[in-house]
């Protein structure tokens, strides 16, 4: 059973996310700032990690540095409820798997984790370099021409959400452009 510790000052975040995820056959734990969670971290080594940006004390950009440095294994999905770029992409260059705005619906943080566990602890990725699931999907999309707002109304997530990913591809395929990120998406049989 996988472990996942849940980083969110908001309590009711908290029950709800450990709650839903209870269900779904994983084992929560929960920590309310960076303190507890480094404790929680160096107690138990979760296999993922759900982490709050705005956290009291430190920020979670801070304590996903701090992650890193003590264990590389734990997967991080970083949540935010503001949903800044600049943010995602740093979080992502710290080694986040997946920048999460809130809310969300419980079917798509499900998803994200489902993919994060697949592609980092059963051994499918490297080093983050693999393109998600949803990162495909917006691939997909893309390469039909559709733009980010088209994109975020198929599948349902926010544009924010749709230019995170594609900011997300850009960096894992090394591309300038969107299209040079299809180009290479279809040269190497991504999608």
């Amino acid at each position: 059973m996988n472990t996942i510790l849940i980083v969110d000052d908001d309590k009711d975040m908290q029950t709800v996310l450990s709650d839903t995820l209870v269900l779904e056959g994983y084992k929560t734990s929960v920590a309310r700032d960076g303190k507890e969670a480094l404790e929680k971290i160096n107690s138990s080594s979760p296999e993922l990690i759900l982490l709050d940006v705005k956290l009291p004390g430190m920020s979670g950009l801070e304590l996903l540095e701090k992650i890193r440095k003590i264990n590389k294994r734990s997967v991080v999905i970083m949540l935010t409820g503001y949903g800044d770029i600049k943010d995602a992409v740093q979080a992502i260059k710290l080694g986040a798997f997946d920048y999460v705005t809130k809310p969300f619906k419980d079917e798509e943080i499900i998803a994200n984790i489902r993919n994060a566990l697949e592609n980092h602890i059963g051994g499918n990725g490297t080093n983050g370099s693999s393109l998600s699931m949803r990162e495909k999907e917006v691939l997909k999309w893309l390469k039909m021409g559709k733009s980010s707002w088209d994109i975020s109304k198929i599948l349902d997530i926010s544009e924010r959400t749709v230019n995170f990913h594609i900011t997300n591809i850009m960096n894992k395929l090394d591309a300038m452009t969107r299209t040079q990120a299809v180009a290479i998406s279809i040269e190497k049989g991504l999608i």
